[in-house]
């Protein structure tokens, strides 16, 4: 017997009900016309129309056409109608498609991409203002009046001394005055600090591995007389 993979996903008859009592196959056992056992029947399946049984289930999970059988008191035959009606086309299924197995075939690729990462160095420039004391030597002049006495003992005439005791009052005044230091800032900017921060492109290789699935196919003869 060959499984026929199109009707594993049919509904079961359990959420149905047959006309007659009598089609119910369930529990009779499927045999080849030589009376080889291929297993009993489990279930029955609904089509999608829901209107008739169009396939068994055996106890085992085998799945085959209910239409090819032939029924008999307590025994169904799978016979060679069935083998040829699992090998045509019909309403439930693609052409020829008995049974079934997908290997999916999984390859790794590998996608590399960039992204900003901070391992590098991290250079902090801070402003402060101090200060400091400047010194430098500055000429002064500082003047100073001073009053002294001191004999002449000189002869006059006597007009120049009459002249000079008409003179009167007399005041004389004479101003001390001091250079002092006159200390005035101004500001200069004398340098500049530019702190930049600059890119460039570079090429790095990466290397990963990746893995792949491969199918092998073995193709092994059997004898015609091996298939039930």
């Amino acid at each position: 017997m060959r499984h026929d993979r199109r009707y594993e996903k049919l509904d079961s008859l359990s959420n149905y009900k047959l006309e007659h009592k009598s089609q119910d196959i369930r529990g009779y056992p499927l045999v080849s016309p030589e009376g080889r056992k291929f297993g009993v029947i489990d279930d029955l399946l609904v089509g999608p129309d829901h209107d008739r049984v169009v396939a068994v289930r055996l106890e085992d999970g085998r799945c085959c056409a209910v239409e090819p059988l032939e029924i008999h008191d307590n025994v169904v035959v799978y016979g060679e109608a069935a083998r040829a009606f699992a090998a045509r086309d019909n309403q439930y299924g693609s052409a020829a498609v008995v049974e079934e197995e997908r290997i999916p075939v999984v390859e790794e690729r590998v996608a590399i991409g960039k992204r900003v990462a901070s391992g590098g160095d991290v250079i902090t420039v801070h402003k402060g203002v101090h200060a400091e004391t400047v010194s430098e030597d500055v000429h002064l002049r500082d003047e100073s009046v001073s009053v002294e006495k001191r004999p002449v003992n000189e002869r006059v005439s006597s007009e120049r001394a009459e002249a000079l005791l008409n003179e009167g009052d007399r005041t004389v005044s004479m101003t001390e005055r001091d250079e002092e230091a006159v200390v005035a800032k101004d500001a200069v900017v004398t340098d500049e600090v530019v702190v930049r921060k600059t890119a460039e492109d570079k090429v790095d290789r990466v290397t990963e591995t990746v893995r792949k699935t491969d199918v092998d196919v073995e193709k092994s003869t059997r004898r015609h007389d091996d298939r039930t």
